[in-house]
C-alpha cells in the first residue's frame, strides 16, 4: 500500500515497474557486457575468487572514490538527510553529512593500516581469527552479518517507500524485484563489477542531484533563490517554530535537537562504517599506494551529497508547507523520508517525480550491489572456506559467492518486509544502526591499530556492548515513554542513551581489558594471512603447466607498442594467474609515512566540520543572514561539483591507457587470436 501523503500518485503504476525490472535489467545487461569485455582482454576474470571479492586488489584512486560515494549514498543518505533539515533546520543536514565523513576518512588511516599488517585478508574477521581465534573470528563475524542484515534492509526500505510514493507500485513488491537486476550483475561480475556499476549510476545520481538544486535556487517560480527560501522559511519559523532552536529559526546552527543529534550521526557512522564488510573491501580491493588517499578524497566529497540533500530538498520541503496546495505530511510520511519526495514532485512536476524515481532507484542499485558483495564475501570465506571446506578451490568460492549473493538479495527483501509489516521505517532503523553497532567500533578498529588489543577485550567488547546498549535502549524507552513500543524506541532520547552507550561500553570494555592484559601481539601472523590459490583450467592445462609470467608481460608490452603482434600461447580459457603482477611489493616505511600523513588529514578534516564550523555558529546567537546563507549555498554546489569529477572524471583519466588499449584489442581481434592478461 502506498504511504503518498496527497491523493494519488504522480506517475503510473506501470512506470514503477519499468524502472525497478526494466532499467534493472538494462544496467545488468550493460555492466555484464562491461565485464565480458574485462574478462576477454584484460588479465582480470570475475572466475577467479581474487578477483571476484576483491578486484585483485589493484583498483585506482578514481575507482575507489566512486565506490565509497556511492556505496555511502544509500536511500537513507539522500531521504533521511532531507528529514532532518526538515525537522530541525539546516544543521540537520550538516550534521548527517559530519556523521558519515568523519568515519569515511578515519578510515584512510585504518586502509593503510591494514595494508601495513594484513593486506592478504579478504574479510575484517579473518584478522580476528588470527589475532584471536574461533571466539573472535565468530564474534566479529556476527557483526559484520548483523551490519549488514540491517544496512540492506534500510537500502530497500527508503526504495520501496519512494517507488510506492511516486507510482503506486506495491510496496512488498518493489522489496522483492528491486535486489533481482542488481543480483544478475554482481553474481556475474563481482565486486570491480559493482566498482563500475558506482562509478556509472553515482555519474547520473550526481547530475539528478545537480539539477534539483539548480531548479531549486535558480529556476523554480516558487523559490528560485537562496533570498526567497530563506524568507519563506522565516515565514515558517513564525508559524511553526522549531522547538530548541533560537528565535525557532531553520537557519540556526543553535539547536538543541541538532547538537543531539550530531552525536548520535556521528556513533551511527562509526559503527555503520566498521561493521559493513562493505568498507573493508575497498580497502582490501585498492592499491596500497592509493588506499589512503582514496579513502580521504571519498569522505571529503561525499560530504557534499547529504549535505546538499538537506539544504536544497529538507529546506525547501519546509518551507513550501506555507503553500496551500502542498500535501500535508503525516508523522509516517515523514519518517519514510517523503518530504524531499513531496518537494521535488510540487517544484518539477512530473519530470521531477521521475527524476526522484531514478535518483533512489540508482541510490539504491549500487549500495544494495555494495551490500550483496560484502555479505557474499564473509559468508564465503567466513563460514564455507573456514568451517565447511578449508581447502576450497577458488572456482568453489566463486560460485558459493554467487549462489549467496540471490539468496542474500531473498532474504534481504524478506527483513524489510518484516520491518515493514510492524512499522519500523527508515527513520527508526537510522537511530537503531548505532545500538546495534557502535559498541564494535574500538574493537574492530582496533584489531589493525594496536598489538595489545586482547582476545577478551575484542570479544566482549563487541558482544557485551551490545547487550549493554540494547538493555540502556530500552530502559531508557520505557522511562521516556512509559512503554516500550516502536514509537517509543525511536525516541531521540532513548536512542540517544542506546548509541552513547554502545560505543562507550565497546571502548571501555575492550582498552581497559587489554591494559590489564597487554596482548603484544606480532603482526607477521596477520600479514601471512593464507589467500586462495589460483588454479589454472584442467581441461586446458593437464600437465599443470599455465602461461609464464613472461608471455603475460611480453603480451602487455608488444599490445601497447600498437604491433599486430598476438601472444599464442596464452590460452583464453585459463584463469589468470595474476597475482604476482597484479600486487606489488608493498612498502612498509611509505604505508606508515602514509598513515601519519592521513592522520594528519583526518584530525585537519574533523577539526574543520565538526568545531571550527559550526560551533562558533551554535555559540553564537545567529540566524543566517541572506547574504550568509547565499554563501553556504554557493559552497554546496561547488562541493557536489569537486564530487563529480571524482566520479567521472578522475577514473576516465587514471585508466585512459587500460581502455585505451583494451579498444584496440577489441577492433584488431579475430576468433581463436585473442590477447589475454593486458591490464
Amino acid at each position: 500500500m502506498s504511504v503518498r501523503a496527497s491523493s494519488s500518485p504522480p506517475l503510473p503504476q506501470a512506470v514503477g515497474y519499468a524502472v525497478v525490472l526494466g532499467l534493472g535489467v538494462v544496467f545488468a545487461v550493460v555492466i555484464n557486457v562491461t565485464t565480458w569485455i574485462q574478462a576477454r582482454f584484460s588479465m582480470y576474470s570475475p572466475n577467479s575468487a581474487s578477483e571476484f571479492s576483491a578486484a585483485s586488489r589493484s583498483l585506482k584512486t578514481g575507482l575507489v572514490v566512486a565506490g565509497i560515494i556511492s556505496s555511502w549514498t544509500w536511500s537513507l543518505t539522500l531521504l533521511q538527510s532531507a528529514t532532518q533539515s526538515f525537522e530541525m533546520g539546516i544543521s540537520g543536514g550538516w550534521w548527517y553529512a559530519v556523521g558519515g565523513t568523519l568515519q569515511i576518512a578515519v578510515f584512510s588511516v585504518i586502509a593503510s593500516k591494514v595494508k601495513m599488517n594484513a593486506n592478504h585478508a579478504t574479510t575484517f574477521p579473518e584478522v580476528a581469527f588470527a589475532r584471536f581465534g574461533t571466539s573472535g573470528h565468530l564474534s566479529f563475524l556476527w557483526c559484520g552479518l548483523v551490519c549488514n542484515a540491517i544496512v540492506s534492509a534500510c537500502i530497500l526500505l527508503g526504495g520501496g517507500a519512494v517507488v510506492s510514493n511516486l507510482t503506486g507500485m506495491n510496496e512488498y513488491a518493489a522489496l522483492f524485484l528491486i535486489p533481482l537486476g542488481v543480483a544478475l550483475y554482481v553474481a556475474t561480475g563481482g565486486l570491480r563489477a559493482t566498482f563500475i556499476s558506482d562509478a556509472t549510476h553515482t555519474f547520473f545520481l550526481l547530475g539528478i542531484l545537480l539539477y534539483f538544486c539548480f531548479k531549486i535556487f535558480c529556476v523554480s517560480d516558487v523559490i528560485g533563490s537562496p533570498r526567497k527560501l530563506l524568507e519563506l522559511l522565516e515565514a515558517v519559523s513564525e508559524i511553526d517554530p522549531v522547538e530548541g532552536n533560537y528565535h525557532g529559526s531553520y537557519l540556526t546552527f543553535r539547536s538543541r535537537s541538532g547538537a543531539i543529534f550530531a552525536v548520535q550521526s556521528i556513533i551511527t557512522g562509526f559503527g555503520l562504517v566498521m561493521c559493513d564488510q562493505g568498507y573493508w573491501s575497498r580497502a582490501i580491493a585498492s592499491n596500497p599506494a592509493t588506499t589512503a588517499r582514496a579513502y580521504s578524497l571519498g569522505g571529503f566529497s561525499w560530504f557534499g551529497i547529504p549535505f546538499a540533500c538537506g539544504t536544497a530538498l529538507g529546506l525547501s520541503a519546509r518551507a513550501l508547507t506555507t503553500q496551500p496546495d502542498f500535501p500535508e505530511l503525516s508523522s509516517t510520511d515523514i519518517s519514510a523520508g517523503l518530504a524531499a519526495v513531496e518537494a521535488v514532485d510540487y517544484i518539477l512536476g512530473t519530470a521531477g517525480s521521475v527524476l526522484m524515481l531514478l535518483l533512489i532507484f540508482l541510490s539504491v542499485t549500487s549500495a544494495l550491489s555494495a551490500e550483496m558483495i560484502a555479505t557474499s564475501t564473509l559468508l564465503s570465506y567466513d563460514v564455507y572456506r573456514h568451517y565447511i571446506r578449508p581447502n576450497a578451490t577458488s572456482k568453489q568460492i566463486v560460485t558459493v559467492s554467487r549462489i549467496l549473493i540471490v539468496l542474500w538479495g531473498i532474504f534481504s527483501g524478506c527483513l524489510a518486509s518484516i520491518f515493514k509489516s510492524v512499522g519500523i521505517t527508515l527513520g527508526w532503523l537510522f537511530y537503531f544502526l548505532g545500538v546495534a553497532t557502535a559498541s564494535r567500533v574500538f574493537p574492530i578498529a582496533l584489531s589493525f591499530l594496536w598489538k595489545d588489543l586482547n582476545r577478551e577485550g575484542a570479544v566482549s567488547g563487541s558482544v557485551f556492548g551490545m547487550l549493554i546498549a540494547v538493555i540502556v535502549w530500552l530502559a531508557t524507552a520505557k522511562a521516556v515513554g512509559g512503554e516500550i513500543t516502536v514509537d517509543t524506541l525511536s525516541n531521540q532520547w532513548a536512542s540517544f542513551a542506546g548509541n552513547a552507550s554502545a560505543i562507550i561500553s565497546g571502548g571501555v570494555l575492550s582498552i581497559g581489558l587489554s591494559l590489564w592484559r597487554p596482548a603484544d601481539f606480532d603482526w607477521e601472523k596477520t600479514r601471512n594471512i593464507a589467500i586462495v590459490k589460483e588454479v589454472g583450467n584442467d581441461e586446458d592445462h593437464r600437465d599443470g603447466s599455465r602461461p609464464s609470467n613472461d608471455a603475460m608481460i611480453d603480451s602487455v608490452v608488444k599490445a601497447e607498442e600498437g604491433t599486430d603482434h598476438i601472444v599464442e600461447n596464452v590460452s583464453t580459457n585459463v584463469l589468470p594467474h595474476v597475482l604476482d603482477l597484479a600486487q606489488p611489493e608493498l612498502d612498509i616505511v611509505d604505508l606508515a609515512k602514509s598513515s601519519r600523513r592521513y592522520t594528519l588529514v583526518f584530525v585537519l578534516l574533523a577539526t574543520v566540520i565538526t568545531i571550527i564550523i559550526p560551533v562558533p555558529l551554535g555559540a553564537a546567537h545567529y540566524v543566517f543572514s541572506p547574504r550568509f546563507f547565499a554563501g553556504v549555498v554557493g559552497v554546496m554546489f561547488v562541493w557536489i561539483f569537486f564530487a563529480a569529477f571524482l566520479v567521472v572524471i578522475l577514473p576516465l583519466v587514471e585508466s585512459r591507457h587500460a581502455l585505451w588499449r583494451i579498444f584496440c584489442l577489441v577492433l584488431r581481434s579475430r576468433p581463436g587470436r585473442l590477447a589475454r592478461n593486458i591490464p
